[in-house]
């Protein structure tokens, strides 16, 4: 069977990305979820019932937002390297699209609107 590892940006908010992951999900029962930021509380409880492998910044989930933690995200998502998978499936609005992957792994990423906090108030 084949390894597929599914990446989002963050698992806080109960968002039309976060909808997508879901749906993934439903076509790949079977992968591997990895997000930057995970928030059982914060998103949808589908998530719940998942093996989640979050990033290097985990222990802030819910105590600090995503928008002050921007100038970290893009070393935590090397934190979320994948070296052995047949497939890479991205759902991204910033960040997770550049998960480092190994040499040879296809990836394909699901972009999103961009993100929306970036440049609205």
């Amino acid at each position: 069977m084949a390894r597929v590892v599914i990446v989002h940006d963050y698992l806080t908010q109960p968002g039309g990305a976060e909808r997508v992951v879901a749906e993934l999900l439903t076509r790949w029962p079977d992968a591997e979820l990895r997000t930057l930021l995970y928030d059982p509380a914060g998103t949808f409880p589908v998530f719940a019932e998942r093996e989640i492998v979050t990033s290097s910044l985990q222990p802030l989930a819910g105590r600090v937002s995503h928008r002050a933690l921007l100038p970290l995200l893009p070393a935590a998502l090397r934190s979320l390297a994948i070296r052995d998978a047949d497939l890479v499936i991205s759902s991204s609005t910033g960040w997770a699209h550049g998960v480092p992957v190994a040499d040879g792994v296809p990836h394909v990423c699901y972009c999103n609107n961009p993100a929306r906090w970036l440049y609205d108030t």
